[in-house]
């Protein structure tokens, strides 16, 4: 049992709630400052019933008997609690002599919306918000946070019918299977538009399958590895997204050794600052409206055996309405991020990773910039049935350390995807790449001042009055388009695959040195302005 002297360490280190305050731009925020703050430690801890009262000196033992909505299931109950503890969740009980499934104030409840419950080190066991036709609706956010220097651990986190949440510092791991539960570590979803989910702050999280992989074979990776984090919702009309699950973000967390790692099926979502590493299958899919993935490192991926095609970012079909041939998505802003193939020289199983695709669908203002992607693929960037959109400012470098027969890593825009109508109205400018390949044949599809690495022929093609033109020598061609004369070595301060180096800024002598021009990205990937000399690629500035 805790005592008193060793609560009161805690209490020393214990510095309050930090609420968090990274959202999609426009959704809800929480106030700087909980209403009150309450104490969970499933080691220590004590029931209500045995005389827990949620004090850092007296915590509770559960977080479910606080938080759970499978309350609202007959049946249902934790040890020592008789309701939950936060008065906005539902729970199965009698009223007036009928069984009823609502959040009231029977017993005064004592954890209301707007209270922070910090969490002690242990694990608390698959946590899950929101129950079949039933909504835990908050009129504050309820903040869920790790006490500074505790570890409390989730087997799986369940988020659905429900709204403000902020989730800080936990960690979220198990194996697949695990109480036979086969969910993602972390699901966001909705049931539709009667039960939406809504202003869901995820923070410094710990995503993973287990602490580590070593040693598993693929046939154990297909077995035991989870997915890491999904969010996925009812369909929109086509048109507009998915938009009953809406206004969730990560960030600042850590995803790995799972499967496919991020699916991002919200509208209105932010996924900025996360690393994601050591996965199999895709690292991010998207397929929602007003996206924002920005600043994320995804790197070493694995081939399971699975005939899955490995994307690091792949666009994706996401959920189709009846009736609804084709999704268009719109507003998606993919900027700043660091996409390595491979940087673990003893990474397991290696395979080739696609960079940052859309290949179904349709798409709309989509703006790709600054990213950076070495990798050994045929497509590095490849957009198609793109409208109304910019991809700029990119590098993408073939790595050449895994066998891509008849292509190396090319930066494409234009055309059509599987589905989707041509492309119109995108402008390629300021990319450094491999090779780089463009369809024009839409209407208003311009490439200007982009830089193709010499030699991997063709360098560079688009089309002329139909018909497809290969460029394969440097020189400088139409609007501004450069094949170089040195490749790698030449624009490069440090790039040597063989030893997994990839310093990728410019050399002060590099071609892509004013080679390119003003306008967007305003900014590179450091966030530096971008000025005369104009450059190509995703810095700014040489060393």
């Amino acid at each position: 049992m805790k005592t008193l002297a060793s609560a009161a360490v805690v209490l020393v280190a214990f510095a309050g709630p930090v609420r968090a305050t990274q959202v999609y731009s426009g959704c809800s925020t929480p106030s700087p400052i909980p209403g009150r703050t309450w104490f969970v430690d499933p080691v220590n801890g004590k029931s209500p019933a045995s005389g827990g009262n949620g004090s850092l000196i007296s915590p509770w033992n559960s977080l479910n008997g606080i938080i759970s909505g499978q309350w609202g299931t007959q049946g249902f109950s934790v040890p020592g609690y008789t309701r939950p503890l936060l008065s906005s969740v539902p729970y199965f009980h009698k009223v007036n002599g009928g069984n009823v499934s609502v959040a009231d104030q029977v017993g005064s409840p004592p954890v209301k919306p707007g209270d922070a419950i910090m969490l002690m080190s242990g694990n608390y066991g698959d946590i899950v918000l929101g129950n079949y036709n039933l909504s835990t609706i908050n009129s504050d956010f309820v903040t869920v946070q790790a006490v500074l220097g505790q570890t409390p651990v989730f087997s799986t986190l369940a988020v659905a019918r429900t709204n403000k949440w902020v989730f800080n510092g936990i960690k979220v791991e198990s194996l697949l299977g695990t109480n036979g539960n086969n969910n993602p570590l972390v699901g966001v979803s909705d049931q539709g538009a009667s039960y939406p989910t809504t202003d869901i702050i995820l923070e410094n999280m710990l995503i993973s399958s287990a602490d580590s992989a070593a040693g598993w074979s693929q046939s154990q990776w297909l077995a035991q590895a989870r997915y890491g984090y999904f969010v996925y919702g009812t369909p929109g009309n086509g048109a507009n997204g998915v938009p009953y699950t809406s206004c969730v973000s990560l960030s600042g967390s850590h995803i790995d050794n799972v499967r496919s790692a991020v699916f991002l099926g919200g509208n209105n979502s932010l996924f900025t600052n996360n690393t994601v590493d050591h996965f199999g299958d895709d690292g991010i899919d998207y397929a929602a409206n007003n996206l924002s993935i920005t600043h994320n490192t995804i790197r070493d991926n694995l081939g399971l055996g699975d005939g899955n095609h490995e994307d690091a970012m792949q666009g994706q079909i996401g959920p189709l309405a009846p009736g609804v041939a084709y999704n268009t998505f719109s507003n998606i802003l993919i900027d700043s991020n660091l996409i390595l193939r491979q940087t673990d020289p003893n990474l397991a199983f290696p395979t080739y990773l696609q960079g940052i695709d859309a290949f179904d669908e349709n798409w709309s203002n989509m703006t790709v910039t600054n990213n950076i992607i070495v990798t050994s693929a045929c497509w590095g960037i490849a957009l198609s049935s793109i409208h109304n959109s910019v991809v700029a400012g990119n590098t993408v470098v073939e790595d050449g350390l895994v066998s891509t027969p008849g292509c190396v890593a090319v930066l494409f825009v234009g055309g059509a995807t599987h589905e989707g109508p041509d492309s119109s109205n995108t402008v390629v400018q300021n990319n450094l790449s491999s090779r780089l390949a463009i369809d024009n044949r839409g209407i208003g599809i311009t490439a200007n001042h982009n830089v193709a690495m010499c030699c991997n022929p063709p360098e560079m093609s688009w089309y002329v009055n139909g018909v497809v033109q290969y460029f394969t020598q440097p020189g400088t061609y139409a609007n501004s388009n450069i094949i170089d004369t040195g490749g790698t070595n030449a624009e490069f301060d440090n790039f040597n695959p063989a030893s997994m180096t990839y310093n990728v800024m410019l050399k002060a002598n590099a071609q892509a040195v004013g080679a390119g021009t003003t306008g967007s990205p305003t900014v590179d990937v450091t966030g530096f302005p971008r000025t005369i000399p104009y450059t190509v690629g995703a810095y700014s500035f040489p060393l």
